[in-house]
């Protein structure tokens, strides 16, 4: 089974992005009553948070690819490196899931997944496909 991120996870993380770039952009304005000289950071801090929710942000997370097999998960994602990693089933020593409130919200479920040297973290997937995955990987390391 093969899937990628859906629009929800872009919202997800776009609501983050604009939520931590306003409050420090308020920071940072809040010292312009002191010198007008505050608010060229704080327009520039303004700009890349913009930038980064609605440009890069689409763009990486529509290059994600989970493809599921009978004997291993591979997640690819990248924009300018793309990165390919395999987490053969043999190797995995255990799986979990866990959510945060806006992405409970959201129907939505992080999944991370760890084996004896390195881990593998899949971004908020709707909680359906999480379940699947997690269901797969029981019943994989039953056989």
């Amino acid at each position: 089974m093969t899937f990628s991120l859906s629009k929800k996870t872009r919202a997800l993380w776009q609501i983050r992005i604009l939520f931590i770039f306003i409050i420090l952009c308020a920071v940072i304005a809040f010292f312009s009553r002191y010198s007008l000289w505050f608010l060229l950071p704080a327009s520039i801090i303004a700009t890349l948070g913009l930038g980064a929710a609605f440009v890069y942000v689409p763009f990486y997370f529509k290059s994600y690819r989970i493809t599921v097999d009978e004997n291993s998960i591979s997640i690819s994602k990248g924009i300018i490196i793309k990165t390919t990693n395999i987490m053969p089933f043999p190797r995995l020593v255990f799986a979990e899931s866990f959510t945060t409130p806006l992405a409970s919200l959201m129907k939505l479920k992080c999944v991370m997944l760890k084996a004896a040297r390195g881990w593998i973290l899949i971004p908020e997937i709707e909680a359906d496909n999480a379940e699947f995955l997690l269901n797969n990987l029981r019943v994989k390391s039953n056989d």
